[in-house]
């Protein structure tokens, strides 16, 4: 399952012992339907497990990229189309009242500088994006700093950013009292009380947690068009912080919507194989780890790259499909113990040596998929 399954469970299956065996073709056979009952024995939460053992080994044997000495994180939410099961319907829901398949939604956690996942988060399509950031901060440290788009600010959840000792940076609607009164100010960035609203309040008191005022950090940054967005921060240390920083912090949330891109069009994380909520999550979860494991294999090959001579017109970085690419089936020789080390190190140089430009500021039209049914056909796949 971690080899990146998107093709018949039974040729998958084919695929896997012939790479087992180092051959074309394999004697060994087992079946889908064996496939399927084997599956069923094996919990989703070893998936997560695994994860949780890479990313606290990548943490610390690998050098880290981080943002003024902080672990730069970013929290995203998105929504996958499941398969049509009626398992499915009544447990994870549908996106809207007329939607004709069922749908997931997700929440990662991601390192923006070092491309890790450290959380994901998998619930039913009613669940609140921000009830599953509150789990992700289980898996944050003190001196961590956490980037959110709108739709996150709240002062309940602010607090508990506080009590874990972690930083964050909100993008905040402008509608509120608060933030009106810091736009007609005309100042770029301001130390603002926040006081909690109702809603806070009852929260607060349901957790037994301070309903204190906060004082917090606004920041107005301009956009090219000249529209204002409003940041909120714990950041509040002008000099260590000034306004002019908080542009580019902010502006690097946007490699967690760039990492849903790899989920969804290098991984296909909507291509499933089970129509079963436990084969869904295996599937999620698995996917999850490969692609760490394509991160982690691209830190280790950035060592390797070469200087260029000449000056270049861009800057290049390591190409995220090929390395996903070429996990394929090494991820079996791996995890079965059939490589060594040597094998392992033509991985990274391979990888090393394929890149891709980096074009800033490059910008595309956002396309509306949302209406798009049915992206992978199930008419005639096996599933579990």
């Amino acid at each position: 399952m971690l080899n990146a399954l998107n093709g018949s469970i039974q040729a998958e299956l084919v695929r896997f012992f012939s790479v087992i065996d180092d051959s074309y073709l394999s004697t060994k056979s087992v079946s889908t339907a064996a496939f399927c009952k084997a599956r069923k024995k094996l919990s989703h939460q070893a998936f997560i497990e695994l994860n949780d053992d890479l990313v606290q080994e990548f943490y610390k044997t690998a050098t880290i990229n981080t943002w003024q000495g902080h672990r730069l994180l970013a929290v995203d939410g998105s929504v996958t189309q499941l398969p049509i099961s009626d398992e499915l319907f009544e447990h994870f829901g549908k996106a809207r009242s007329h939607a004709l398949m069922p749908a997931v939604r997700l929440s990662q956690l991601y390192d923006v500088k070092n491309n890790i996942t450290l959380d994901l988060q998998v619930e039913s399509h009613s669940t609140g994006e921000r009830e599953m950031a509150l789990k992700h901060l289980n898996k944050t440290k003190i001196g961590d700093l956490v980037i959110y788009d709108r739709g996150y600010p709240a002062v309940w959840f602010y607090k508990y950013h506080m009590l874990k000792n972690v930083d964050f940076c909100m993008r905040i609607v402008k509608s509120s009292n608060i933030v009106k009164a810091f736009l007609e100010s005309g100042k770029y960035s301001d130390i603002v009380d926040f006081p909690c609203t109702e809603k806070s309040l009852r929260r607060c008191r349901k957790d037994k947690i301070s309903t204190e005022t906060l004082r917090l950090r606004l920041v107005r940054v301009d956009l090219p068009s000249g529209e204002p967005e409003v940041l909120v921060s714990s950041l509040t240390d002008l000099k260590a912080y000034p306004t002019s920083v908080f542009a580019n912090l902010y502006h690097q949330r946007w490699g967690v919507e760039e990492d849903y891109k790899v989920l969804k069009s290098r991984l296909n994380i909507e291509n499933y194989s089970s129509v079963s909520v436990e084969g869904i999550l295996q599937d999620l979860h698995a996917k999850l780890l490969t692609k760490n494991l394509a991160a982690a294999a691209i830190h280790d090959a950035k060592r390797k790259i070469e200087k260029p001579k000449n000056k270049r017109l861009y800057d290049y970085k390591v190409n995220f499909t090929f390395a996903i690419n070429q996990l394929k089936d090494n991820v079996v020789r791996f995890t079965m113990r059939l490589a060594d080390f040597e094998l392992y190190e033509l991985l990274i140089n391979k990888i090393s040596r394929n890149l891709s430009i980096i074009r800033p500021n490059r910008k595309f039209v956002r396309k509306d998929r949302r209406f798009v049914p049915n992206k992978y056909s199930m008419g005639y796949k096996r599933m579990c």
